[in-house]
């Protein structure tokens, strides 16, 4: 089991049953109306930013002070809107600590280590190699930290985009 291509696909589906989880606990914790906030902000803020950019590079190469002091004015607003969206995203920090014990244990359990003790015989050790992947210059060998790391990440982003955790910004 702790070999390839198992030891590969056991990781595939923990990252994804704790991203699910992760996620599926962020949305019952988080009132809609507060997601339904940060993507509208998360969209004026790309817009803004959008606006500001277009204004800045046509003031820079026509020299129009006018629109220079614009770009000023959504540049203080900009900060402002996105100090607005760290305050509301800090808020939905407040199940990090539940996230916290479910990846302490669920990591125990593949290594058989909290931290660096040794608490029951575990999967994996952790050094050794789980995956296998194709790269330039022939395989990348990903040991168990690197691979649940990518397979977090991965299926962290796809589950808080079914959950609606994460806005699309264009």
């Amino acid at each position: 089991m702790a070999e390839p291509p198992y030891s590969t696909i056991i990781i595939l589906l923990v990252s994804l049953a704790m991203a699910f989880i992760s996620s599926l606990i962020n949305s019952r914790f988080t009132p809609r109306e507060h997601r339904a906030k940060i993507n509208a902000l998360q969209r004026k803020i790309a817009a803004l930013k959008r606006e500001k950019d277009d204004n800045l590079k046509k003031a820079k190469s026509t020299d129009d002070k006018k629109l220079l002091k614009k770009v000023r004015k959504q540049e203080k607003q900009l900060l402002q809107l996105q100090s607005q969206m760290a305050s509301l995203s800090l808020r939905q920090m407040k199940v990090l600590p539940i996230t916290m014990i479910m990846f302490l244990l669920v990591w125990m359990f593949l290594t058989g280590r909290l931290l660096y003790w040794e608490v029951i015989p575990g999967l994996f050790t952790g050094a050794e190699t789980v995956a296998y992947l194709p790269w330039i210059s022939g395989e990348m060998n990903l040991n168990l930290f690197l691979w649940y790391i990518l397979c977090s990440f991965m299926s962290g982003a796809f589950f808080s985009r079914i959950f609606g955790l994460t806005g699309a910004t264009e």
